[in-house]
């Protein structure tokens, strides 16, 4: 894998800002997030130190929810979209609670600071925002 990796910020950050709200609302004490590189796939682990009570494929299907909290949209969502990723999000049944996002290099859009946009040949560690046209110098 890359040194410099990115990814799709809407989806993942729309991914991960769920596991780390479940965690706090249903976790107990410290959440850990640890990324691994398995060569031609990304794995995010969010973990906390309680434990993955019940049928954890459940914790998946819209509108189950946990203890009255919630809405019971938020993992199921966040699974589709690892999905439309080229991804899976998956529990493990097991202490710590741990969530395993794991996203392909490429299949998800992942692209190291070499990869060109193909559009335009811009390298792919381009910032977003300047690509815009705004941000950077006399951008604001």
């Amino acid at each position: 894998m890359p040194d410099d990796v990115r990814v799709p910020g809407g989806p993942v950050a729309e991914i991960l800002g769920v596991l780390l709200d479940n965690a706090r609302l249903h976790g107990h004490g410290t959440v850990r997030v640890t990324v691994r590189d398995l060569d031609d796939a990304l794995a995010l682990d969010i973990a906390d130190e309680g434990t993955a009570d019940g049928d954890s494929a459940r914790l998946f299907e819209r509108g189950h929810t946990e203890g009255g909290a919630g809405t019971g949209i938020g993992l199921a969502l966040a699974r589709d979209l690892a999905v439309s990723l080229g991804g899976r999000l998956s529990l493990a049944n097991r202490a710590p609670t741990t969530f395993t996002l794991l996203l392909p290099v490429r299949a998800a859009g992942v692209h190291g600071a070499d990869d060109r946009n193909e559009s335009d040949g811009r390298r792919g560690d381009a910032d977003p925002q300047d690509e815009a046209g705004q941000g950077g110098p006399g951008g604001c």
